[in-house]
C-alpha cells in the first residue's frame, strides 16, 4: 500500500505518483509558485515559524499569510503573520448586523452591508451601479456658465456641455448643421470661380475654332435665335 501525504497548500490527502510531491494537483502547485513570488519567497518560511497554525484560532486549515500593516508590498516577516480563511476575513471586513439595512447612492435600493474597515461600503453589489458611480466621480464639477442658444446660466457637466437643455441642444445642432452647408457652398462656387478664371483662355479659343469649323451651324443658330426674338416682340401688346 503507497503511503499518503497532506498538500502543504489545500491539506488534503493524495497519494504521490513520485517520491518527492508536496502537491495534490497542479492547481495547488500554481498556486504555491503564485504566493511565493508575491510574498518574496518567506510565505513558507512565516507559515512554519507559526507552527502551521492560525495565530488567533489556532486552526491548521485554509491558511493565508496577512499583512498586519495591509500594505502587500511590505513582505518583512516582522509583518506577516498566519491566519485561516476567517480570521483573515474577519481582519479584512467588519459584518455589520444583519437588521441594519442601507440605501445604495446610484439605483436607491436596499442592500445588506459588507463593510471594511478603512472604507464604508456605500453601494449595492450591481456592477451597473458600481460603474456609474466611477464615471460621476471622474466628472469634474464647472462654474456656472450661460447657454450658446437662450443665455441662461447652468452648471457644467463636463466641458462640452454647451446648452442648458435639449431643445437648446438641438437647435445648436441646426445652426451648425446649417453653418456647414453654407460653407460648402461657399467653397464650391468659390472652386467653380477659380477654374473658370484659370481657364477662361483655353475655353474662348476652343469656341473661335469651333465657329470657324462648323460656320453653316453657326448661321442657323443665329437665325433661329433672331426670328425667336422677332416672335417675341411681336407678342407685346401694344
Amino acid at each position: 500500500m503507497s503511503p499518503t501525504y497532506l498538500c502543504v497548500v489545500c491539506g488534503k490527502e493524495f497519494k504521490p505518483y513520485r517520491h518527492v510531491q508536496k502537491y495534490c494537483s497542479a492547481r495547488c502547485r500554481n498556486k504555491s509558485d503564485k504566493d511565493d513570488r508575491r510574498f518574496s519567497g518567506v510565505r513558507d518560511y512565516v507559515i512554519e515559524r507559526d507552527g502551521v497554525k492560525c495565530a488567533k484560532c489556532g486552526s491548521d486549515s485554509n491558511l493565508i499569510v496577512h499583512h498586519k500593516d495591509w500594505i502587500r508590498t511590505n513582505n518583512d516577516p516582522s509583518n506577516l503573520i498566519t491566519l485561516c480563511r476567517s480570521c483573515h476575513a474577519n481582519e479584512h471586513f467588519d459584518i455589520v448586523d444583519r437588521k441594519e439595512k442601507r440605501i445604495c447612492l446610484i439605483c436607491g435600493d436596499n442592500f445588506f452591508p459588507l463593510c471594511r474597515k478603512r472604507k464604508t461600503q456605500l453601494l449595492c453589489r450591481r456592477k451597473v451601479c458600481k460603474a456609474k458611480y466611477k464615471a460621476v466621480k471622474k466628472r469634474t464639477q464647472h462654474e456656472n456658465v450661460a447657454c450658446i442658444v437662450c443665455g441662461n446660466s447652468f452648471t457644467q457637466k463636463h466641458t462640452r456641455h454647451l446648452c442648458c437643455s435639449d431643445k437648446c441642444s438641438l437647435s445648436y445642432m441646426n445652426l451648425k448643421k446649417a453653418e456647414r452647408y453654407a460653407n460648402k457652398r461657399e467653397e464650391l462656387k468659390a472652386k467653380q470661380l477659380r477654374y473658370y478664371q484659370d481657364h477662361r483662355e483655353e475655353r474662348i479659343a476652343y469656341i473661335k475654332q469651333w465657329q470657324v469649323e462648323n460656320v453653316e451651324k453657326v448661321r442657323a443658330y443665329k437665325l433661329k435665335n433672331a426670328l425667336k426674338r422677332k416672335k417675341q416682340v411681336n407678342l407685346i401688346p401694344r
